[in-house]
């Protein structure tokens, strides 16, 4: 037991695990709201639990919602059925492994947090927006699915062709499972969880405009050998200059020298038109 808590105290001491911080703090809220469950069950007080939830879980209703801002953020952290936490894990842990390796794990806690946030705001705008969801009335969104969504559709616009193993299907790329998740989403959005397949569909959508604007701005980026190609020739323009100007500075001298030898011997009279014009602009350069 104790090389288990020295292992979990390494993972979260780790800079460089952000996929693992956000797996062991999904499963360990799981674990206080389930034993929560528990104790208020035994001890006859189960509508607390349910006030409980409503504190954690994001509300469809915009004034609940709004007063209750942390839910926007608390929701995607929790779960209340342990194969709902089971299968955002998993998904996370594969697609979020993509993420990490290509763009790092601070993108991938960014995009985590952003998916859901995204999530939030397309269930609560979509949930309002049309008649068929309205009168469903309102409902109460928790779990990871979103930001999750966000993490599969972002690592499949980053890398489509990466491929991952399936059981039955054998090696696919993950462009095709990001797209079959959307679609069945899309499908389900008048099923029993249409809330949930909103909110889905926002990850998804974010997770694509977050992994895009990624990759332009990569593409917009210099490779380093056009950056070390660049910046050698700046110094070598700056080289040839100098050089240039040293040299040019030796031939005035040289023939300044020449000029005034001239007029010791000859007098000033002797001298040619432009060797005056020399001797004219070398005296102001003096000045």
């Amino acid at each position: 037991m104790k090389s288990i808590w020295q292992d979990i105290k390494l993972i979260i001491q780790n800079p460089e695990n952000g996929l693992w911080r956000l797996i062991l703090t999904n499963i360990f809220i799981f674990v206080l709201i389930s034993l929560s469950h528990v104790i208020l069950l035994i001890a006859g007080k189960e509508s607390w639990y349910d006030r409980l939830l409503e504190q954690i879980a994001l509300s469809s209703q915009p004034k609940i919602a709004l007063y209750k801002p942390w839910t926007f953020i608390s929701y995607f952290f929790a779960h209340f059925e342990i194969f709902h936490l089971v299968f955002n894990m998993l998904f996370l842990y594969w697609f979020g492994s993509i993420i990490q390796s290509f763009v790092g794990q601070k993108r991938l806690i960014q995009l985590y947090f952003l998916g859901g946030l995204a999530g939030a705001i397309a269930f609560i705008l979509l949930l309002n927006s049309f008649s068929y969801f309205v009168m469903k009335g309102p409902i109460y969104l928790n779990g990871a699915s979103a930001s999750v969504f966000a993490i599969v559709v972002g690592a499949a616009t980053i890398q489509p062709n990466y491929k991952v193993h399936l059981l039955i299907l054998g090696e696919v790329s993950i462009k095709y499972v990001a797209a079959f998740y959307i679609i069945w989403s899309m499908i389900e959005t008048t099923g029993t969880n249409a809330g949930g397949n909103i909110a889905h569909l926002g990850g998804a959508l974010l997770g694509f405009l977050y992994a895009y604007s990624y990759q332009k701005k990569q593409l917009s980026k210099p490779a380093p050998e056009e950056k070390i190609y660049s910046y050698s020739i700046s110094v070598q323009k700056k080289f040839q200059d100098f050089i240039e100007q040293n040299e040019a500075e030796d031939i005035e001298e040289d023939e300044l020298n020449a000029i005034l030898d001239k007029i010791s011997t000859s007098g000033y009279e002797s001298l040619t038109k432009h060797e005056k014009k020399r001797l004219f602009k070398a005296s102001q350069k003096n000045d």
